[in-house]
């Protein structure tokens, strides 16, 4: 049987969103709820995966990270081990902060976070291009980030 969220899920996951910091105090305020339910209402929410984890964005720059790489991987080959092969490597990578398998000319859209442009040609050369299956990687440099992240309208 499906859970529907109801408007008291809705506003938890809205705060969790907004600040994953909140203390469980804070969050039983605004939704006008004691803290054990709404303590019970979150661990349900994690338990059925609507919550998959909690993060923190850091500022690339200043972790000496500020070159952000989109690079569009095409495979020689759509077989389940080779897309399986890929992601298990891919997920090896410290530098991909992303990966998304695609439809459409590329097979898969990977964020690289960098130093700068020369730790970018080593990751391509030593890690990317060497891969098994990888046959062409077009690379775009984002000139500036316009929207980081975004919380889902619930």
């Amino acid at each position: 049987m499906a859970y529907t969220l109801d408007e008291t899920d809705i506003k938890i996951l809205q705060l969790l969103q907004d600040d994953a910091r909140l203390e469980l105090k804070q969050i039983a305020d605004r939704v006008h709820k004691s803290t054990s339910p709404v303590h019970e209402r979150i661990r349900k929410l994690k338990d059925m995966g609507y919550i998959k984890r909690y993060v923190a964005i850091l500022d690339r720059e200043k972790i000496g990270m500020p070159v952000l790489v989109i690079a569009q991987v095409t495979l020689s080959t759509h077989t389940k081990t080779a897309l399986n092969n890929f992601v298990e490597q891919v997920n090896q990578l410290p530098e991909v902060q992303l990966c998304l398998h695609l439809s459409g000319a590329a097979d898969f859209i990977l964020h690289v976070s960098v130093p700068d442009t020369p730790a970018y040609y080593n990751f391509l050369m030593d890690k990317l291009c060497e891969m098994q299956y990888v046959v062409n990687v077009r690379t775009s440099f984002v000139l500036k980030e316009c929207k980081i992240y975004s919380p889902f309208p619930l």
